[in-house]
C-alpha cells in the first residue's frame, strides 16, 4: 500500500484495490435503489388505487412496520458484528449479504401477489410482506455498507467508489422508475406482477455483479479478526447503541440521511399522482421522461461534485448542493406545465448530485470518528442505525399520504380532483420534502463539523492504533 501527504503532512493511503473492485462493490448502488425506488413508486398507488385497500390501514400496515424496524435494523448489525464459523474463511460481512440479497428480491415480488381482496386480508399481507422485505433488505444493505469504511480506507478511494456508487444507483433509480410503466397497465393488477417479476430478475443479475466487490481478501479477514479477539470484553448491544446515538457527527449525518430520503421517497412515491392529476397525462410515458431528465442532470453533476468533493470536502459540498436544490423546487408548488417541470427537475438533480455523491463518504468520515473514539469496529451496528433512518422515510411517506389524503379528501381511482385534493398532491411532492430538505441542511451545517483536516487526522490515527 502507498502513502501520500495531504497539506496538513498527514500520511493518506492511496487506493488498495483495482478498478474493477471498485466498480463492482459501487453497483451495489444499484441494488440499493433499483427495487426500493420501484417500492415507493407503487406499492402505495397499487393498494390505494388497484386494490382500494383504505389508506388508513395502509399507514398503520407501514407505521406497524416502523415501529418493528427501529430495533431490527440495529440489532441485525450488532449480530451481524460478531465472529461466527463462517468468518474465518469468508469474513463477517460477505456471508450475510450473499444471504440477504438473493432473498430480498423474492420478497419484493411477494408485495404484489396479494391472495385476498377483502380489507383485513389485504392489510395482513401487506404487512407480512414488508416484514420479509425488510428483513432481508437489511441483512445485506447493513453488511454491504459496514465493510465501506473498513475496506477502502482513503479520502480518494472513497471518493472514487462513491462516485461509482452514485451513477450506479442513479442507474437503479432510472429504471427503477422507468422499467415498471412499460409492463404496467393501470387497472390490471396482473400486469404489476409481471413488472415486479422482471424486476425481480433484473436485480437477481446485478446481485452477482457486487460479489467481487463484496469479497473480503485475507489481509481485511485477519484484521477483523484480530480486532474482535482484541475486544475481549464484548459491549452489549444496548451499549453500543447507546455510544452511537450520542455522537454528535453521527446522529447530524442520520437526520440529514432521513431528511434527504423522505425528500426523494415522497417526491417518487407521488409521481403517478402528479402526472395524472396535476400534469393531466394518464400515460406512463411521463413518469419516463420525467425521470430520464433527473437522471441526465444528476450524472452530468457526478464529475463536478467528485472534483469539488476531493478539493474542499464533502461537509462543504453537501451543504453547497442542498442550498439551490431547495430554492429550485418552490417554483413546483405552482405550475403544472410539463416542460416547465423538465426545467425545474432538471436544475434540482444537478444539485441534488452532491448529495448521491459524497453521501457514503461522509457516512465513512463519521463512522471513522466513532470507531477511533470506541477502539472497536461496530459499523454493523452503526449501518444498521443508519438503514433505520433511511428506512424510516416510508413509514414518513405512508403516513404523509394517509393524513394528507384523508384530510384534503382524495378519492382512490377517480377521473379527476377537487382542487383541495389536488393542492394536497402538490403539499406532498414539494412542500413536505422542502422542510425536510431545510431541516438537514441545517443539521450538516450548524452540527456537523468533520472538516477536511479532521478527517485526515482520524485516519492516520487508526492506522497507526492498527484499527
Amino acid at each position: 500500500m502507498k502513502n501520500q501527504r495531504n497539506n496538513n503532512n498527514i500520511e493518506i493511503d492511496e487506493m488498495n484495490y483495482s478498478s474493477k473492485i471498485h466498480l463492482s462493490y459501487g453497483m451495489g448502488g444499484f441494488i440499493v435503489n433499483f427495487i426500493t425506488v420501484a417500492l415507493i413508486v407503487r406499492t402505495i398507488y397499487f393498494y390505494e388505487n388497484e386494490l382500494y385497500l383504505s389508506i388508513t390501514l395502509i399507514g398503520v400496515a407501514f407505521f406497524i412496520f416502523g415501529a418493528w424496524n427501529m430495533i431490527n435494523d440495529p440489532l441485525l448489525g450488532f449480530l451481524c458484528d460478531r465472529k461466527t464459523r463462517l468468518t474465518e474463511r469468508w469474513g463477517r460481512r460477505f456471508p450475510w449479504f450473499i444471504i440477504g440479497a438473493f432473498i430480498y428480491s423474492f420478497t419484493y415480488l411477494l408485495i404484489f401477489i396479494v391472495p385476498f381482496r377483502d380489507q383485513m386480508g389485504m392489510f395482513i399481507w401487506l404487512l407480512i410482506t414488508l416484514f420479509l422485505y425488510e428483513l432481508s433488505y437489511s441483512l445485506w444493505q447493513i453488511n454491504w455498507l459496514s465493510i465501506y469504511p473498513d475496506k477502502f480506507r482513503s479520502q480518494k478511494e472513497r471518493t472514487k467508489v462513491s462516485s461509482l456508487g452514485a451513477l450506479a444507483a442513479l442507474l437503479g433509480i432510472a429504471l427503477g422508475i422507468i422499467l415498471p410503466p412499460v409492463f404496467i397497465e393501470y387497472g390490471n393488477i396482473d400486469s404489476y406482477i409481471l413488472a415486479a417479476f422482471i424486476l425481480m430478475i433484473i436485480n437477481l443479475l446485478f446481485t452477482f455483479l457486487v460479489i467481487p466487490g463484496m469479497r473480503e481478501d485475507e489481509e481485511l479477514i485477519a484484521r477483523e479478526i484480530r480486532i474482535i479477539e482484541q475486544q475481549s470484553q464484548k459491549e452489549s448491544f444496548w451499549s453500543v447503541l447507546k455510544f452511537a446515538i450520542k455522537q454528535k457527527n453521527f446522529m447530524a449525518y442520520n437526520l440529514f440521511y432521513i431528511g434527504s430520503q423522505v425528500s426523494i421517497v415522497l417526491v417518487l412515491s407521488s409521481l403517478p399522482f402528479w402526472t395524472i392529476y396535476i400534469i393531466g397525462a394518464r400515460d406512463p410515458n411521463v413518469e419516463m421522461m420525467i425521470a430520464a431528465t433527473y437522471i441526465i442532470g444528476s450524472v452530468l453533476s457526478i464529475p463536478i461534485w467528485f472534483k469539488l468533493g476531493r478539493k474542499y470536502g464533502n461537509r462543504k459540498c453537501f451543504i453547497i448542493g442542498a442550498v439551490p436544490g431547495i430554492i429550485l423546487s418552490i417554483p413546483l408548488l405552482f405550475v403544472s406545465d410539463l416542460a416547465i417541470i423538465l426545467i425545474i427537475i432538471f436544475l434540482t438533480s444537478i444539485a441534488g448530485g452532491a448529495v448521491n455523491t459524497l453521501m457514503y463518504p461522509c457516512l465513512s468520515d463519521a463512522i471513522d470518528e466513532l470507531v477511533l473514539k470506541s477502539g472497536e469496529r461496530n459499523e454493523g451496528v452503526y449501518s444498521g442505525i443508519r438503514t433505520f433512518f433511511g428506512r424510516s422515510s416510508i413509514i414518513i411517506q405512508a403516513v404523509v399520504f394517509a393524513v394528507v389524503h384523508q384530510l384534503t379528501g382524495y378519492r382512490a381511482g377517480a377521473a379527476t380532483q377537487t382542487p383541495l385534493a389536488l393542492w394536497g398532491i402538490r403539499v406532498i411532492m414539494v412542500l413536505i420534502p422542502m422542510f425536510f430538505s431545510i431541516a438537514g441542511f441545517l443539521l450538516m451545517w450548524l452540527v456537523y463539523d468533520l472538516t477536511p483536516a479532521r478527517v485526515s487526522e482520524n485516519q492516520s490515527l487508526l492506522r497507526d492504533r492498527g484499527l
